[in-house]
């Protein structure tokens, strides 16, 4: 067989298939099109099921009649201008590929007006090939008209489902748009029948518009802080609601990201319904990792899973935060354990690898490991500290950060308290900086790691003024983390370490470590009594 260099059209349609699937992709790209011109109202008009037709109109910016030609190009955008905007992508679309991929497999007529023209310009296009350009009369915004979807790739229309399943797909797509955006105003007709018509509202309103009261009355608001991030949206984990029905978004965008996946199913247990919203700083997360931008990569990976996994487990545990910030289910904590009990403490073994459960002096003690390693760090970090002798742990190669100008900034700010604490780093130059020695209760591999969410973490805190401490933030990140497994001799290792704390109850930021319960209470719950069955 010889190779040979295929031929346009067909390159056209091999990259259109990567990016158009089926007619819920189109709705996808034709969405995010409009809302990155600042559209305020959308209207997705569908005929049997998104194959003879799919119309999308908005309100937004439009299109420059010079222009039109060129966004039908591949690689043609205003979205990006060169590799440093790739980094920190704020837009949905900035591939230049969606319409050049549309238009290659359908028959397209764009018709567009921007703001200060008179006229608007209509355009069409077909299997890629541009047609007829004109001036026409036109309402403010851009619509474009999507027909017979696929007509030049048999092979790909045969491979469509029916047209109720795609109108389900493509209902998927507009439903996630308009709760993720319930300021704009969404309309959504099928075969000339209007199925939504959801006007600007706030969120609260657009989930009970889409899931209805019922439904509705189930969710629980989230609304959380962390170190990558904030993280806000829904929750119900009745699985009477739905089984299993998870959507993610970051930045407000949609995505598939199996880490995500993975930590709420382990929050959950693998039913209920969540809407997890996650903003992220726009260099901390690579959006370009698949020609359809569903799926996403973090920076910090188990940050985010810290993050998500932490905020859940926390909120079904029903933790209470009172103004002192210690808080307790069924009694208030005092002293938590002496250095005579400490001896006394025996390690059972872990429950859902984030709590040590414990047995000391007639009780049980459910034990948070985070929490408790926190204590330790913070305990030693401050008595290393006031002896002026911070705990460095020397890098044998120091760890080089790119960082940008308000990152170098708080960093500044921030040198005596940190080098007081083991950290110390120098200027390596332009926007970088080496890292020479960090505290010697983390490991030389996750010296970046740490840098950049102590960074982060910093930036928050000047953001939001909680007056949290450098070594209160470096207990907290260099402590064990939720979800992690611990061997028994490292969780027995780990209550004697934090039951020599006078402050045991609570972790450096003064929240609970530990539930405890008598066995006598265990006894009476069971009708385990004197003479009770099995007695000997």
């Amino acid at each position: 067989m010889n190779i040979r260099i295929l031929p346009p059209h067909l390159r056209q349609q091999i990259a259109a298939g990567e990016v158009i699937e089926r007619p819920a992709s189109v709705v996808k790209e034709l969405i995010e099109n409009a809302l990155d011109a600042g559209a305020q109202q959308i209207v997705v008009e569908i005929e049997h099921g998104g194959r003879q037709l799919i119309r999308v109109s908005d309100d937004g910016a439009g299109i420059a009649s010079d222009e039109v030609s060129l966004a039908f190009e591949r690689f043609a955008t205003s979205k990006i201008y060169d590799s440093r905007d790739i980094e920190a992508v704020r837009t949905f679309g900035f591939r230049g590929e969606a319409l050049p991929s549309i238009a290659a497999v359908s028959r397209v007529q764009v018709v567009t007006r921007p703001r200060r023209a008179a006229l608007g310009t209509c355009a069409q296009i077909e299997a890629g090939q541009l047609l007829a350009v004109s001036e026409a009369g036109a309402r403010l915004g851009t619509t474009i008209e999507v027909r017979d979807l696929f007509y030049n790739i048999p092979v790909r229309r045969k491979f469509l489902r029916s047209v109720r399943v795609e109108l389900s797909h493509i209902i998927g797509v507009f439903t996630t748009f308009a709760v993720a955006f319930p300021e704009q105003a969404w309309t959504l007709i099928c075969d000339g029948k209007a199925l939504f018509e959801l006007s600007a509202t706030s969120y609260r309103d657009r989930l009970l518009a889409l899931y209805g009261q019922e439904v509705t009355a189930r969710l629980d608001m989230l609304d959380c802080e962390g170190l990558s991030g904030r993280l806000w949206g829904s929750v119900c984990r009745d699985p009477m609601v739905a089984h299993r029905s998870y959507r993610f978004f970051v930045n407000r965008r949609p995505v598939r990201h199996a880490r995500l996946y993975r930590a709420v199913h382990a929050a959950l247990g693998g039913t209920g319904m969540l809407l997890l919203f996650l903003e992220i700083a726009p260099e901390l997360v690579d959006v370009n990792v698949h020609p359809a931008k569903r799926e996403v990569r973090f920076r910090d990976e188990e940050g985010v899973y810290d993050l998500v996994f932490g905020a859940l487990s926390r909120h079904f545990a029903g933790e209470k935060r009172y103004a002192g910030g210690v808080a307790e289910g069924q009694a208030p904590y005092g002293t938590a354990a002496s250095a005579k009990a400490a001896q006394t403490f025996h390690a059972i073994g872990q429950v859902e690898n984030t709590f040590v459960l414990a047995a000391g002096q007639g009780l049980l003690y459910l034990i948070d490991q985070h929490a408790a390693h926190e204590r330790v760090l913070y305990d030693r970090l401050m008595e290393a500290i006031a002896r002026g002798a911070p705990p460095r742990r020397q890098l044998i190669a120091p760890q080089v950060l790119m960082l940008a100008a308000r990152e170098l900034e708080v960093l500044e700010r921030h040198r005596s308290d940190m080098e007081a604490c083991g950290l110390s780093f120098d200027q390596f130059g332009p926007g970088a900086v080496a890292v020479r020695t960090i505290p010697d209760c983390l490991p030389a591999r996750q010296a970046e790691s740490f840098c950049r969410r102590l960074i982060q973490r910093l930036r928050d805190d000047m953001i939001e003024r909680r007056g949290e401490t450098i070594p209160q933030m470096i207990a907290c990140l260099a402590a064990i983390k939720a979800g992690t497994p611990l061997p028994l001799a490292e969780q027995q290792q780990l209550l004697q370490g934090w039951s020599q704390s006078e402050r045991a109850h609570a972790c450096a930021h003064n929240r609970p470590v530990y539930f405890q319960l008598s066995l006598d209470e265990v006894r009476r719950k069971i009708g385990r009594t004197a003479g009770s069955c099995g007695e000997a």
